[in-house]
């Protein structure tokens, strides 16, 4: 292996240990209802769509809607099976998240999903990764969605 070898075999595993980073960042800015770090995350013109028909665009939109969602108590994301696929400045990333959403009403009231998230990444200036586009199938649901759904 040369040198040159070597480097790029580096550079790949800071990439691949980087968007991992990147997406539990994202996961935890959400449960944490933090705008300001769901803000480094996502680049300015990031979209996020649920499957078939939610789409919701731009940075300050998307993470202001994330933090002001008020529907849930709390909730938890649980992010399983997380594949950078880094090519160049891009990247594509795929994971499972399970997420719960913790009712107003009581500890013992959720709605759980179950999601192939799809996420596409992009390279900045100074190096370091954000996301520009969130792709959420949902798998399986259980309990009461509460409208989570209805209108967006």
């Amino acid at each position: 292996m040369t040198n040159l070898d070597t480097i790029t075999a580096i550079k790949r595993m800071e990439d691949l240990f980087a968007l991992q980073a990147l997406v539990a960042r994202f996961a935890r800015a959400v449960d944490t209802r933090d705008h300001e770090a769901l803000s480094t995350v996502f680049a300015p013109d990031v979209t996020m769509e649920v499957a078939p028909d939610i789409r919701i665009d731009g940075r300050e939109t998307l993470a202001g809607m994330l933090r002001d969602d008020l529907t849930w108590a709390t909730t938890m994301h649980f992010v399983s099976n997380v594949l950078p696929e880094p090519e160049g400045d891009s990247a594509t990333i795929h994971a499972n998240i399970t997420a719960v959403h913790v009712s107003r009403d009581g500890a013992g009231r959720h709605f759980d999903l179950g999601a192939r998230y799809t996420f596409t990444a992009v390279r900045t200036a100074d190096g370091s990764w954000l996301l520009s586009r969130i792709g959420i199938e949902p798998v399986w649901t259980a309990g009461d969605d509460q409208g989570m759904h209805d209108g967006r």
